[in-house]
């Protein structure tokens, strides 16, 4: 019966995961002419794919049911990707969704072979197979985090060769050749942009999108009104990038002031962990009755609920946007 029962759970996630696997191998042949357009008409990049590709005769789309199942996960498939563009890692999305398909298998295969609560079994698998993706989100946000403070001695170089009398495009190019990724690397596809023919500030309006970076929108709107307006582009740049330094400075400081916060929600996190293991290597007679008892393994999971609950709130309570 566990073979059985093995073989459905194996055959249903490597079902899944070929599906996955499918939709996004499908999604980025669909893509692929609406990215290309994209780098040119960024502000187009929502609208452009649905009226240009050609549709289909029939499809799973047609049926009410399926048609809105299919739009949920190709908007998780969109979601998934931008993530991976963000953290830079589109080359290994297939990997990280067989990492998390490994982590669903194993906790359900150790629970099956242990006789363990399955509902508890699909909650840890739930969690595990979320791993992956909260990584690939940490790393997304430390790449943003480098971004916005190697924006400003972009703009510190921008303006310098701005003010020694070369154009936009070379001061451009400059912050390509001279700053290491993710700033160089960025600047040199806002190049790109520019020398097919887009304005700077709509060349901008890209990567501040993909970075979701305040700093790099408030820079393309300082540029787009010296467009309109006239003046002297590296003054404003100037006057600009006062500010984002003095915002960098502002969130350098509230970060040291909500370390206390941090910290404690750290150690809410770990001291459930540490106790577990320090109580299992005291007597092992004390965590089977959570593991073993139905009214522990209720408790056990409404700890674990009310565990994750805390740290988000003490977590969201530590965060300032400014």
């Amino acid at each position: 019966m566990r073979i059985d029962i093995i073989l459905a759970l194996v055959i249903v996630l490597v079902a899944s995961g070929i599906i996955l696997t499918r939709l996004r191998f499908r999604r980025r042949t669909h893509g692929a002419l609406s990215e290309r357009l994209a780098r040119v008409i960024p502000q187009f990049s929502q609208e452009l794919p649905t009226n240009i590709l050609k549709k289909p005769t029939w499809s799973f789309n047609s049926l009410p049911l399926f048609g809105s199942v299919f739009e949920f996960e190709l908007g998780l498939v969109e979601s998934y990707n931008r993530l991976l563009a963000e953290a830079d890692l589109e080359e290994h999305s297939l990997s990280i969704l067989l990492i998390s398909l490994s982590l669903v298998l194993g906790a359900i295969s150790v629970a099956i072979l242990y006789n363990a609560n399955m509902i508890a079994a699909g909650l840890v698998a739930v969690v595990l197979a979320v791993v992956p993706i909260i990584v690939v989100k940490f790393k997304a946000n430390k790449r943003r985090e480098k971004f916005c403070n190697q924006l400003p001695d972009a703009i510190d170089l921008m303006v310098a060769v701005l003010r020694s009398g070369h154009s936009v495009s070379q001061s451009v190019k400059a912050i390509a050749n001279e700053l290491p990724a993710p700033t160089g690397p960025e600047f040199e596809a806002v190049l790109h942009r520019m020398n097919l023919g887009q304005p700077l500030s709509e060349a901008l309006l890209y990567s501040a999108k993909r970075f979701h970076s305040y700093e790099l929108d408030l820079m393309r709107k300082a540029v787009g009104i010296q467009a309109e307006v006239g003046g002297s582009l590296a003054e404003l740049l100037d006057k600009t990038n006062t500010t984002l330094r003095d915002r960098l400075k502002l969130a350098r400081q509230l970060k040291v002031i909500t370390a206390q916060s941090r910290l404690s929600a750290n150690i809410v996190a770990l001291l459930p962990v540490v106790m577990a293991i320090f109580l299992n290597t005291v007597d092992r007679s004390y965590l089977p009755l959570l593991t073993n008892d139905p009214n522990g393994q209720k408790m056990l999971m409404g700890a674990v609920f009310l565990e994750f609950l805390g740290i988000y709130i003490m977590f969201r309570m530590s965060s300032l946007k400014i």
